[in-house]
């Protein structure tokens, strides 16, 4: 019923806006692409007004920014990881147990579920191959905890970035 009421630009518009809210949504649950979201909700929205408002290299620059947020939360996580003195094995591991995690927790609980599974099949993830690696419960757990300290920086820093390409949307959409 609301589709009769927008015409095809309003449609479009909200469309992008809807896409937008995802993304911000998406920076704190692993499973969705947070900035990616925030950058196609843009391109949707500025392709409904010709991109007139929202023109190709403020788009080009906000593809810079997602750039910028999946590689330091991936960095972030990583190093702290890797400040444990955890193998480059032991980060792929959390890599693995965190989207098998958040995988696995999306579909018995939609959103917290994603969340919780990324962490903690992050964190069982570095403990496994610490554990393997090392044969050391102290050592596992200290990368453990170190690579939990660098998901929550790396977090922090993405939700910066996401802030940043949602101010700059507001800012170029509103003049």
């Amino acid at each position: 019923m609301i589709s009769f009421l927008l015409s095809p630009q309003d449609a479009t518009q909200v469309l992008g806006v809807v896409l937008i809210t995802i993304g911000i949504v998406g920076v704190f649950i692993p499973v969705l692409p947070g900035p990616l979201m925030i950058w196609a909700g843009a391109l949707v929205w500025a392709s409904s007004d010709g991109f007139q408002r929202i023109g190709w290299p403020v788009l080009l620059v906000m593809g810079l920014i997602v750039v910028a947020a999946w590689g330091s939360n991936l960095a972030m996580t990583a190093y702290f990881t890797r400040r444990s003195s955890a193998s480059w094995k032991t980060v792929a591991g959390a890599i693995v147990g965190g989207i098998v995690g958040g995988a696995l927790l999306t579909f018995g609980v939609p959103v917290v579920g994603s969340v919780i599974g990324a962490v903690v099949g992050g964190v069982l993830g570095v403990l496994v191959v610490e554990l393997l690696r090392q044969r050391r419960l102290r050592p596992a757990l200290r990368s453990g905890g170190q690579y939990l300290v660098g998901c929550i920086f790396g977090q922090m820093v993405e939700l910066l970035f996401a802030l940043m390409m949602l101010l700059t949307f507001i800012w170029q959409a509103m003049r």
